[in-house]
């Protein structure tokens, strides 16, 4: 990593935490999901960056990948966890944050037991390290506070426009030889949930957010390239994950198309298998050999 590109990386960070900030001031019974998310991609926007992703938003036991559309688009209820995870781009350069709002749950332990996880796992990254430490020290702090980790979502190495790049970060001890590597950069992300809970997630039937295949578009190149769909699809994500409520009606339609044929990856909203509520806590780092940097 050049001091270009980490300085490209910090400013995405600072964009990210600003964003995220506002959009859990917000956040509060009787707001809909819409207005939330929205408010926090327009931020990232105006600050001169763009969403790496669509803004997620979970209530209670939905764990990730649910963006709300004007047809879905739940309101804030009182007493819940209300999770916000937001991704910013600069010139290629992705940082992904996110954070539990407690809303006066009954479950508010959760949210303290994932930032407690998170705090752990940053106070020893390094260079070297392996991951299986990381889900070690997730896994610890977690059960300290009487709470279980969830343990099929990870964190993630973070490439230049890949939002997953290679190693994934477990929350629980596993991850084989996988080690963190100088100048590398990895999103850390605890998910806690009950003690008493499945502790995993699973598939629903919604899907939001989708990504090309750009790899089989460039085979259907001929076919396609003329479509003003699919130009104004790759204008709008820039090879990265995207909601339909980012386009106008033929873009969103044709979306559809291509998931149908396989030409585009679609996304599931992922929720607690026991329908346990769930908080997650995240931040994006740059590994140096001695340490890390909190970069979000």
């Amino acid at each position: 990593m050049n001091e270009e590109g980490i300085d490209r990386l910090r400013q995405a960070g600072h964009i990210a935490s600003r964003a995220l900030r506002e959009a859990a001031s917000r956040t509060r019974p009787g707001i809909n999901c819409l207005e939330v998310c929205v408010l926090a991609e327009d931020l990232v926007r105006g600050m001169g960056a763009n969403p790496a992703f669509p803004c997620n938003i979970g209530i209670d036991s939905v764990a990730a990948h649910f963006t709300p559309v004007p047809d879905d688009n739940p309101i804030i209820p009182p007493g819940c966890l209300v999770k916000i995870d937001l991704g910013v781009e600069l010139d290629g350069y992705i940082v992904d944050t996110a954070v539990t709002v407690d809303l006066r749950s009954p479950h508010g332990i959760l949210a303290a037991a994932a930032n407690e996880a998170l705090k752990s796992a940053l106070r020893i990254a390094r260079a070297g390290l392996r991951v299986s430490e990381i889900g070690r020290v997730v896994y610890e702090s977690a059960t300290r506070l009487g709470c279980r980790p969830i343990s099929n979502l990870t964190g993630h190495e973070i490439g230049k426009y890949r939002l997953h790049a290679g190693v994934s970060i477990p929350n629980v001890p596993t991850g084989g030889g996988a080690k963190l590597e100088a100048g590398k950069v990895y999103a850390l992300e605890p998910f806690t949930t009950r003690s008493d809970a499945s502790g995993v997630v699973v598939n629903t039937k919604t899907i939001h957010i989708f990504a090309l295949r750009m790899d089989l578009l460039k085979s259907k190149e001929k076919s396609l390239s003329d479509a003003a769909p699919l130009k104004e699809i790759v204008q709008v994500s820039r090879g990265l994950p995207y909601t339909p409520r980012w386009l106008g009606p033929d873009a969103a339609s044709f979306s559809l198309q291509l998931y149908r044929r396989g030409l585009a990856i679609g996304y599931p909203v992922l929720v607690e298998k026991s329908g346990a509520p769930v908080a997650q806590a995240e931040h994006t780092i740059i590994v140096y050999e001695g340490g890390c940097e909190v970069l979000t």
